[in-house]
């Protein structure tokens, strides 16, 4: 167990508003191959960036946290047919633990992960139908280093849903709600969102969905031994908590109303593309808190500063729930990511290039 006494992002940035193909040659639906060229990618970007940034994060009190952007894992194609595949994985339920066992578990394993969390962004996934598919974009997080078993009570608190949650080795998260631009920028299929078919449309409104947005990581303690308790979101729900739903408030906010005994969120995550931060309805950490957000939406002109991510900390927070937040962390380098771990094959990476940000590392307060 380590008592860490500040948090530090390492920002992933890599346009996902579109495809991006990573396979070459003509042979289609090579669904695994392309999801497990993504997560190798992703691996080596960390490698990568924890070698060259070494003295940057060398700091053992300092919790790393790794973040993608929303769709790093949205299938590049070809397929066939591509009207009803297009650019999501079919099956997910399937391929992602592959991807998990296979590929990301054992690769964060390592002892030099110890001290780094990882939030591999969301992979964009279908269930068929008999009229049309039903997509899903499911999170993976990464629990870093060897020490990953959780203890007997932890196992206990994990089976009662009052309780929090702590992620041992891996942990997924289901976003609630899928945003129109989801399936493609001008398309709009919000109408095939999984959380509005009656057969899904119960499990996104459940109280083991919801509880999982909330967790801690074994191992991972604050600076007087308690968990560190981390709030994760995928873009839209952090303003909009679920289908049919008629506050404007995001998914955690949502559950300070609906589950006021939750314990507070130190660490806000959001993985996107296409949100900001927001204070007003989405941001959820506690008082000297922090939210997180790492984007993937391809920069408008004139650019804007890439990757496209932000760290506040959380002021005040007011009767109504709502956060006063200033600026905290600044950026401490900025590098493309070297062009054999540029995601995408030749004519299909797009601008600008991937590219990683390490952040200055942040004080974690003490819990009052």
């Amino acid at each position: 167990m380590t008592n860490y006494t500040k948090i530090q992002l390492i920002s992933y940035g890599a346009v996902t508003s579109t495809p991006t193909r990573v396979l070459a040659g003509d042979q289609s639906n090579r669904y695994y191959e392309d999801l497990a060229s993504r997560g190798r990618t992703l691996c080596d970007v960390a490698d990568w960036v924890a070698t060259t940034s070494a003295s940057s994060l060398a700091d053992p009190e300092t919790l790393k946290v790794f973040v993608a952007p929303e769709f790093y894992f949205r299938y590049g194609g070809p397929s066939d047919p591509p009207e009803v595949l297009n650019d999501s994985y079919p099956d997910g339920e399937q391929l992602l633990p592959r991807l998990a066992e296979e590929i990301l578990k054992p690769h964060f394993a390592a002892e030099g992960y110890a001290d780094w969390v990882v939030v591999a962004g969301s992979m964009f996934w279908h269930k068929r139908g008999p009229a049309h598919p039903s997509y899903f974009n499911t999170t993976l997080v990464i629990n870093g280093g060897p020490d990953t078993a959780l203890t007997p009570q932890e196992r206990a608190d994990n089976a009662d849903v009052r309780a929090l949650a702590t992620v041992g080795a891996a942990t997924t998260n289901q976003k609630s709600l899928m945003s129109n631009i989801d399936y493609a920028i001008g398309v709009d299929r919000s109408e095939w969102d999984a959380s509005l078919n009656p057969m899904f449309r119960l499990s996104f409104t459940d109280d083991e969905f919801w509880r999982w947005h909330v967790f801690a990581a074994h191992g991972k303690h604050g600076p007087q031994g308690q968990p560190l308790v981390f709030g994760l979101e995928v873009c839209l729900e952090h303003i909009v908590a679920y289908a049919g739903s008629d506050s404007d408030v995001g998914l955690l906010r949502t559950m300070e109303a609906r589950v006021p005994d939750q314990p507070e969120v130190d660490i806000h995550l959001v993985t996107s593309c296409g949100m900001t931060l927001n204070p007003a309805f989405g941001v959820a950490a506690r008082d000297d808190g922090y939210a997180m957000i790492v984007d993937g939406m391809q920069p408008g002109v004139p650019p804007l500063p890439w990757p496209n991510a932000d760290v506040r900390r959380v002021t005040r927070v007011q009767h109504d729930g709502r956060r006063s937040v200033g600026a905290s962390a600044r950026v401490l380098s900025t590098r493309p990511v070297p062009t054999n771990l540029q995601l995408g094959v030749a004519g299909s990476r797009h601008n600008p290039l991937d590219s990683v940000a390490v952040w200055e590392a942040q004080p974690l307060a003490d819990v009052v």
